[in-house]
């Protein structure tokens, strides 16, 4: 891979650079806006930027029908070459005692090496990141990526700045949208930016562990995501009950090896069995 190294923190492909100045001219931002300086400053460091063609694009999102054209990242990108990864979603509106459980989990699977992954929403996601980095190995904390709609430098929801702030030094930060044009985009824009996401965080996770959805929700459009890929959906058992995840069950889709892809799950030691052939990670 070709790349540009601008400064001593960030690095950043000459595809990247160019699939960067695409996005921004389609988003309405003029030529004399998008200069590579102004896109490496967008970036917080550590950081920079993958095009699809680049040697170094991770290889999870190459399974998608439509992966990003680039990627923005800024934290420790060796994250994405951790041998489990685990998505988890949810509700913005979760009960506390849903989040609890889910921090719980996040938590312990975390503990057990687990790179954990979500979007850095309100409710489970911040639940479960926040789990991930409550996790210790010696004096580190356990390892997240959170997966956002907006550009790194904008953290969505304003309630969770300070944690996305943490996940940038202690784990890593994705972004494909414009990093300076979507800085100051509509609310409806905005949503449509976070729901297309869902696709990053379902191609990051061997599987992806609801644990609390309605019909219709963008949880369970991740969760869709996840399954056209071939990746398991693990329902927490306490959601194992709802009408969704009811339908979901009788379903019962495979993969093209006959595999079922539903699954109930009530701890991390299930999650791992159902997502990887070790019963114990030991490569922290």
């Amino acid at each position: 891979m070709q790349k540009v190294v601008m400064d001593a923190e960030k690095t950043i492909s000459a595809m990247a650079l160019e699939a960067l100045k695409r996005i921004e001219a389609a988003a309405g931002k003029r030529a004399e806006e998008i200069s590579g300086e102004l896109l490496l400053g967008a970036i917080p460091a550590p950081g920079g930027a993958l095009a699809l063609g680049d040697d170094d694009y991770p290889y999870a999102l190459r399974t998608l029908v439509d992966p990003p054209e680039v990627i923005a990242w800024t934290g420790d990108l060796t994250l994405l070459e951790r041998e489990l990864s685990v998505s988890i979603v949810g509700s913005r509106d979760a009960t506390p005692e849903r989040c609890a459980a889910t921090k719980a989990l996040a938590r312990n699977l975390a503990e057990r090496g687990a790179l954990i992954v979500s979007g850095l929403a309100a409710g489970i996601d911040r639940a479960a990141h926040e789990g991930a980095l409550d996790a210790r190995s010696g004096d580190r904390a356990g390892r997240t990526v959170a997966v956002l709609g907006t550009p790194l430098k904008s953290i969505w929801p304003p309630m969770n700045v300070e944690l996305g702030a943490r996940i940038a030094k202690e784990g890593l930060l994705l972004s494909e949208v414009a990093q300076l044009a979507a800085l100051g985009v509509k609310d409806d824009e905005r949503a449509a930016a976070l729901k297309r996401r869902n696709r990053i965080v379902a191609a990051l996770g061997l599987g992806s562990v609801v644990m609390a959805a309605r019909k219709g929700s963008s949880t369970l459009i991740e969760a869709r995501a996840s399954l056209a890929i071939g990746h398991p959906v693990l329902i927490w058992h306490e959601a194992a009950g709802d009408d969704w995840a009811r339908e979901w069950i009788a379903e019962n889709p495979k993969n093209d090896e006959g595999e079922a892809l539903i699954h109930v799950v009530a701890s991390a030691e299930d999650v791992e069995a159902a997502l990887s052939p070790w019963r114990r990670v030991w490569w922290l």
